[in-house]
């Protein structure tokens, strides 16, 4: 089970890419579950969708959802958040 670690407020449709490939350009697979993250200003639990992008060459997994006034918070898994800082 991965944790989840915060990455950033997203814009709808402004440039956001992860692993090399703008998330906007993708059909999102929805994986039917919900995760719990935590806000990183209010430190609230959140329970957000996890969702796929499938390309050829790779899937890339992430957590997205909106915290409160359109922002909307994206979630990757901590080994990746991590490399990709």
């Amino acid at each position: 089970m991965s944790t989840w670690k915060f990455k950033s407020i997203i814009e709808e449709d402004k440039e956001f890419k992860i692993d090399g490939i703008n998330i906007w350009n993708h059909y999102w697979h929805c994986a039917d579950r919900k995760i719990e993250v935590i806000g990183p200003l209010s430190g609230n639990p959140y329970l957000f969708n996890h969702y796929e992008i499938r390309t050829p060459e790779k899937t890339i997994s992430f957590v997205v959802g909106e915290f409160s006034e359109g922002r909307i918070g994206l979630y990757l898994p901590e080994e990746i958040a991590i490399n990709s800082q």
